[in-house]
């Protein structure tokens, strides 16, 4: 019998850790000779497009996918394409954003098998994410190493639909800098029509571009580290009295929330806590040399104030486990932009400093994250992962590892 947690399911990760971080030496090997760095992107794709692209039955959110591409019908059957969008005797349907159903309906009628959504959903990810580092990155492996550190195997593995929203609000950050509404607002709106969650960029582009005061940023930094640490709780009672105030069900599960330990129990003194505690400081202390790097000052504001919004949300809401993990997700691309800039403003003996702490850190990460069953990695090309099995495994071992965090 196959144990819940064991180190034995982080090695796949670990090593295409390894193979990212290679990379990213090459990359600086063939920078120093002001060389062209165009095979080690292509390399960088590749690989992740064929680990994510081609996993198998991974974490848990197949649990959701696979019955609706089951269920989803073809173009060939109009009355069916119908019954899809109405949600007919299917209630879980009508929790799927109308643009994820109508690229399942295409993709089921080109390839029925379920694991063509992952490959397709792979890809369209790796192109983003390689625009994305292109056009902000001064670092492109970096860039893919930060994205792998933080979020990005949550945001391949289970975050089917919000991911293409937050990618779509990546593309439209330009929009907000060249100061285009018109754009802006349609990329979201097709991001809306993937995730619900899109709804809290809308916002975004009215003051993203410009410069938070400092007072603004440490008081709301000090204060956030003393709601956190003190463990002051101040969300509940808000949440509790919007249910009550709408009553029925929404009572229900504003309580239900409250009272559950999964979903209401904060995170503590962790090593999360730490990393983010001193990132800020090293951002924040490092702005004006990385503003001298990006030279565009709303493309500074743009990142630094994504980066703030990070933090504050993971700090004012650590009463809420599952506030942080949904919300903080919309704003962690900062990271894998600021990190990378902050290496190119080191110096020399700095860089082998920083490089050395990356590598420790990336393979503390792949090793204590991806240490549980659910996330023992498969991969069609050269395994044969079942449904049936995924299904048992995840029924037998998902309370212990979605217990509370302590």
């Amino acid at each position: 019998m196959e144990p819940t947690f064991s180190y034995n399911y982080s090695p796949p990760y670990v090593f295409l850790f390894f193979i990212f971080f290679f990379l990213f030496l090459w990359e600086n090997k063939i920078r120093k000779n002001d060389g062209n760095i165009k095979t080690v992107r292509y390399l960088c794709m590749l690989v992740f497009f064929i680990f994510f692209g081609f996993r198998g039955y991974l974490d848990t959110d197949f649990v959701v996918y696979y019955p609706v591409y089951e269920d989803a019908p073809t173009l060939a059957d109009p009355k069916g394409v119908l019954r899809f969008f109405s949600g007919v005797n299917k209630d879980y349907l009508l929790k799927i954003e109308p643009g994820f159903k109508t690229l399942i309906i295409l993709l089921k009628s080109i390839w029925e098998d379920y694991f063509f959504l992952q490959i397709v959903s792979a890809l369209i990810d790796v192109l983003f994410l390689n625009y994305f580092f292109k056009k902000y990155s001064p670092q492109y492996v970096l860039g893919f190493i930060m994205f792998l550190i933080f979020s990005g195997l949550i945001i391949e593995f289970n975050l089917l639909r919000n991911s293409k929203a937050i990618f779509l609000f990546i593309y439209s950050l330009q929009f907000i800098k060249d100061r285009n509404p018109v754009k802006y607002f349609i990329c979201n709106g097709i991001g809306l029509l993937f995730h619900s969650s899109a709804i809290f960029y809308f916002p975004l582009y009215f003051f993203l571009h410009k410069k938070f005061p400092p007072q603004l940023v440490w008081g709301a930094f000090i204060l956030g580290n003393v709601l956190y640490l003190g463990q002051i709780k101040f969300i509940t009672p808000i949440v509790i009295a919007i249910g009550n105030f709408f009553g029925g069900v929404y009572s229900l599960m504003a309580e239900g929330y409250s009272e559950d330990s999964m979903y209401s129990t904060g995170y503590g003194i962790t090593m999360g806590f730490i990393e983010k505690f001193f990132t800020f400081i090293l951002f924040y202390y490092s702005y004006n040399k990385i503003g001298k790097q990006i030279k565009d000052e709303k493309m500074l504001n743009i990142f630094f104030n994504l980066f703030f919004i990070f933090t504050v949300t993971y700090l004012f809401l650590s009463e809420y486990a599952i506030l942080i993990d949904r919300m903080t997700t919309l704003f962690v691309m900062s990271y894998w932009i600021l990190y990378p800039y902050v290496y190119t403003i080191l110096e020399r003996m700095f860089k082998l400093v920083f490089t050395f702490i990356l590598f420790l850190f990336g393979t503390y990460k792949m090793i204590n994250s991806n240490n549980n069953i659910i996330r023992k990695y498969e991969n069609i090309l050269w395994d044969k992962p079942t449904i049936t099995r995924a299904y048992y495994i995840i029924n037998k071992h998902i309370d212990k590892i979605l217990g509370p965090k302590k």
